[in-house]
């Protein structure tokens, strides 16, 4: 396999930036006039340099701050990318069609669950209006609060005359306990564990693409995901030796001879190589509602529960995992904090033995979100891993908490989700639609993702809280608990899809003319 070329990768493939625990998400619209679009250009030119990428950096030598960037479709198009014409479509048809029409568009929010109160026309970002579409994403990591500031004013100097905010987010890293933070390695460094909004450790999963150093192995084998580099990474063999194919450009937007000449189209140029298409939303999370479902409902399996706090019992049955972090795969009775905090083990596991979902059920989100060797009740083990393989994401997000959102006097909090895979809808959109959302999943009828699911929402039209249940099943019997009206924990406020370019697009995209009107 050819080598991956790090220093043409933007870093956020490769690395989490754990320990640059402040954040902030930029989303930025190109203002109108082709004088705007110039400047524009020239500012994209005067920072490419700063980008970092995914090559290796000793620890002493690590920047202290760190700034990655995005497109939309249509940032592309402002800063010139699709010219006008049938070259121009031929150009856009390189890219996948779910970036094109972007995640806002009305069939696509429904195939997500991005409905009723979730639905674009609400979001505070990336919306169909015009005033809340996004062109480019820019993403700064620093150590402290005021670092992070400094940082951003820093760029905003530069770009405020060509570009203006949107929205901005910030995103912070909650602490975890010092046992769980400490890494064993080098490469255990980069894993970014943090404390999600409703209590629970999270970032302990992690996919790496088949060519970057993986962490250290644990007792197994599934401490670490490998997966061919060409399922996240665009011009790598993928999942089905097949080359993902980049989005290409004619050579004479290449006038430089920066990017790689396509071995099929010579006339044409890979634009895309190295790069990824990266996912977007900012996911509220309802705390007081998901704390008061435990309340209403842990006397279920107080029975089952036996000596654990039969609220923290549901919380993980819901989960998957303990709020220490422990799976229920190999702590199913009871917590076990040392196992949450071991790094090297909390991962290392697998559903064989569970068929019927007795430790782990299928409606928990860790298994929907990632069933691992359980697909399907009828499938080996081997053959799921390989299926589920073909539709993993590299993870990205960091919680958030605002003081005050869409006018609400209690702050509010969630996680800025951020995925990265190079086939937005075999990988994003089939885990959303196909695992989380689906009331089938792994033969049942009326259970979504018990967390992260479009459970039971009254804004949407017709609605019966009675239609979304979760159902445990029990140990000592066979009998389920099963509990109606689970309602929606996550709500959706933004989002789009965004294209990561590698450092030499960058590049040539800085260098382009100046493109003809406002998109």
């Amino acid at each position: 396999m050819e080598e991956l070329q790090y220093e043409d990768i933007q870093g956020l493939l490769r690395f989490g930036y754990g320990y640059l625990p402040c954040a902030r998400y930029l989303f930025l619209q190109v203002k109108k006039g082709d004088a705007a679009r110039i400047r524009a250009k020239e500012w994209l030119a005067s920072i490419v340099g700063s980008v970092a990428n995914a090559a290796d950096a000793p620890r002493r030598e690590r920047p202290a701050r760190v700034l990655q960037i995005a497109f939309t479709a249509d940032g592309l198009d402002a800063f010139g990318l699709f010219k006008k014409g049938e070259e121009g479509e031929r150009l856009m048809g390189t890219f996948l069609p779910e970036f094109v029409k972007g995640m806002a568009e009305e069939n696509r929010a429904k195939k997500l669950g991005d409905t009723g109160g979730s639905e674009p026309k609400r979001w505070c970002f990336g919306g169909p209006q015009k005033e809340k579409r996004i062109h480019v994403a820019l993403i700064l990591f620093a150590q402290t609060p005021d670092e992070l500031e400094a940082f951003f004013q820093e760029h905003r100097q530069q770009y405020t005359d060509a570009l203006h905010e949107v929205f901005k987010q910030d995103a912070a890293l909650r602490p975890v306990s010092q046992e769980a933070a400490s890494p064993s390695s080098e490469e255990d460094s980069e894993k970014t564990l943090f404390v999600e909004p409703f209590g629970f450790m999270d970032g302990i999963s992690r996919v790496v693409a088949k060519g970057f150093p993986s962490q250290k192995e644990g007792r197994g084998r599934t401490t670490v995901t490998e997966v061919e580099p060409g399922e996240f990474i665009l011009g790598y063999p993928n999942a089905y030796n097949q080359q993902a194919a980049p989005p290409l450009v004619p050579t004479a937007m290449d006038p430089d001879n920066t990017l790689r000449v396509n071995e099929r189209y010579p006339s044409w140029k890979e634009w895309g190589r190295n790069g990824t298409y990266m996912v977007i939303r900012k996911l509220r999370q309802d705390v007081r509602a998901f704390e008061r479902f435990l309340e209403d409902n842990c006397q279920h399996l107080r029975a089952e529960a036996q000596d654990a706090d039969p609220k923290e019992y549901l919380a993980a049955k819901l989960m998957g995992r303990w709020r220490s972090g422990a799976p229920l795969a190999l702590s199913p009775d009871r917590d076990d904090p040392r196992l949450g905090r071991d790094i090297s083990c909390n991962n290392d596991f697998s559903y064989a033995g569970d068929e019927q979902g007795l430790r782990c059920p299928f409606s928990a989100h860790i298994r929907r979100s990632n069933p691992r060797d359980s697909l399907s009740p009828d499938q080996p083990p081997k053959a799921a891993l390989e299926s589920v393989n073909r539709h993993q994401i590299i993870r990205r997000g960091r919680p958030y908490r605002d003081s005050v959102s869409h006018g609400a006097k209690d702050p509010q909090e969630g996680l800025l989700f951020v995925a990265l895979n190079a086939n937005i809808g075999r990988q994003f959109e089939f885990i959303q639609q196909t695992w989380i959302n689906s009331p089938k999943f792994h033969g049942l009828y009326d259970s979504r993702d018990a967390i992260a699911g479009n459970n039971h929402d009254p804004a949407v039209k017709d609605s019966k809280a009675d239609d979304y249940a979760v159902n445990i099943p029990t140990s000592a019997s066979p009998l389920q608990t099963r509990i109606t009206g689970v309602p929606r924990f996550v709500h959706v406020e933004g989002g789009g899809y965004f294209f990561l370019p590698g450092i030499n697009a960058l590049r040539v995209l800085s260098r382009l003319p100046a493109s003809d009107g406002d998109s």
